[in-house]
């Protein structure tokens, strides 16, 4: 058994959503590695004046004072690996390597995130530096470097020439379902699961313009913060925003709608809808990581004409609610059973 430390930058108590639940995957993880004590850097809040000294003067893309620093190196010192929650405290891996070379350090790639950040806000410059900076530290510093799929390893390799030394994709605990095994609507339900944030609210309001129109369905909005969006107008459209469960308005719903254009990583909203045996009609970047049947699953949509084809073409090549295919995709390769195994194996 190991003593090990996690860093991360999330109450690993708080409420679900995509980032969270990485966060927790890779915490269950290391539970069943060793003893994992969990810092989190926001417990070290120091004010905001001075936390963008840190970010723009410093190179911090985290909110650590010197005196934080010296007690962050107090807590490493006696474990035999520090974990770092995503590639953005870099520097940190350089701070624990410099004091201690012989402790293991391993760094969790949620996603790229230089590329995340350019997608983002290109008009950032400085903070695609400190992101830049931090990332190109966290190469250089950690023993091990975890990503969730290989177009982020390729962005890492061609950016700081290191390749990942473990690619283990998202995954979610395999929870008991009762599936709904009902048939389509006539108007089928179309479910689109996100909170307010920008890939999100980009994607859905392309669709609202361009696609909701042409198609005969009911889209449903779910997710923390997306009754606060300032989305098109249509009478086709339910904005539900946050709930206290998924499954029920998962359960109900025909398929699920995901058209991502913008983003890194994997969406965790995939594995969520895989899990629960549904349908799915999404863009290459809501599927980005996950070896699905396209066919199979729903379909793959990059253009407005693909998408209004395949949701028109929905209730005739589907019949319920359930599907099958996907639920046997998430039991084969995305439970947290399958990952872990794969994390046992960075221990070894």
């Amino acid at each position: 058994m190991y003593n090990v430390l996690m860093i991360g930058s999330k109450n690993i108590k708080g409420n679900s959503y995509g980032g969270l639940e990485a966060l927790l995957r890779n915490y269950n993880a290391l539970r069943k590695i060793g003893f994992v004590e969990y810092l989190n850097l926001y417990d070290y809040k120091i004010g905001k004046y001075k936390r963008r000294i840190n970010f723009y003067l410093l190179g911090r893309h985290y909110i650590l004072s010197k005196q934080n620093e010296l007690h962050l190196l107090k807590i490493c010192e006696n474990k035999d690996i520090v974990c770092i929650e995503q590639s953005h405290f870099g520097k940190i891996a350089k701070i624990i390597k410099q004091k201690y070379p012989s402790k293991k350090v391993i760094t969790f790639f949620q996603n790229c995130q230089y590329e995340y950040s350019k997608a983002e806000n290109p008009f950032n410059l400085l903070r695609q530096k400190v992101v830049h900076f931090n990332e190109k530290c966290a190469c250089k510093y950690s023993d091990k470097i975890i990503v969730l799929n290989k177009r982020d390893e390729d962005a890492l390799y061609c950016l700081y020439k290191r390749k990942a030394d473990a690619v283990i994709p998202i995954s979610l605990e395999n929870r008991s379902i009762n599936f709904n095994k009902n048939k389509i609507e006539n108007k089928p339900i179309a479910l689109f699961l996100g909170s307010n944030f920008f890939a999100n609210n980009h994607g859905l309001k392309w669709f609202i313009k361009n696609v909701l129109p042409y198609v005969d369905i009911k889209l449903k909005i779910v997710g923390n913060g997306m009754d606060k969006v300032d989305l098109p107008k249509s009478d086709k459209l339910e904005i539900i925003g946050y709930v206290e469960n998924l499954e029920e308005c998962m359960q109900n719903a025909d398929f699920m709608i995901f058209p991502i254009f913008k983003g890194s990583g994997m969406k965790v909203k995939t594995c969520e809808a895989l899990m629960h045996g549904k349908n799915i009609i999404g863009t290459g970047e809501a599927f980005m990581g996950y070896d699905v049947d396209f066919e199979k699953v729903g379909a793959k949509c990059e253009t407005v004409e693909e998408f209004i084809k395949a949701i028109n073409e929905f209730p005739q090549r589907f019949t319920n609610k359930f599907n099958e295919y996907s639920r046997s995709v998430f039991l084969e390769k995305y439970t947290d059973d399958v990952t872990f195994k794969q994390f046992a194996e960075m221990f070894e």
